[in-house]
């Protein structure tokens, strides 16, 4: 036998310990969802794989955390599920979420109906969160004692939010 390992083929070839070399495993075949990732790898490179409205919701939210006054949590809850619900003022403002948000609340505020109806959406929510009945205002404005939303109290609070988004 050579002291050339180049020249000798696998068979002869032994380890250190003198036992035959394993044979090489058989070539791997790729998924095809091996493929699209491998593909789709290079796409995403320096991109964030969340999308960007979602990017955008989560900014928001953290926006109404900060600065709507709402300890019951439904009205944030409801704005948010409204602005998710209108992809349309999400993609125009995906870049700057305030201004999406500045849009919807002027919606709001210049529209009684709008306000109404937010509101009640808000009292529906606080009864599902909290297993209550909800305490729904009257179209005439007559409210329960203990209505955590009225159509006074939400325009205060959504007044506040949009003087502190423009500052």
């Amino acid at each position: 036998m050579s002291g050339n390992l180049a020249n000798m083929s696998d068979r002869d070839k032994k380890n250190q310990d003198g036992q035959a070399p394993l044979p090489a495993p058989p070539p791997r075949r790729f998924t095809l969802s091996e493929a699209v990732g491998r593909a789709a790898g290079d796409a995403l490179k320096g991109a964030s794989p969340v999308a960007a409205t979602r990017q955008a919701l989560a900014e928001l939210r953290n926006m109404l955390e900060i600065h709507l006054d709402d300890p019951e949590g439904s009205l944030r809850r409801t704005i948010l599920a409204r602005l998710e619900n209108d992809p349309p003022l999400l993609a125009t403002h995906v870049k700057a979420p305030a201004a999406a948000l500045v849009v919807f609340l002027k919606r709001i505020l210049d529209n009684e109906e709008n306000l109404f109806s937010l509101v009640r959406d808000a009292d529906a929510r606080w009864g599902r969160d909290y297993d209550e009945k909800p305490r729904f205002e009257t179209s005439d404005g007559i409210t329960a004692p203990d209505d955590p939303y009225t159509r006074a109290g939400v325009r205060t609070l959504l007044v506040r939010l949009l003087g502190q988004l423009k500052t």
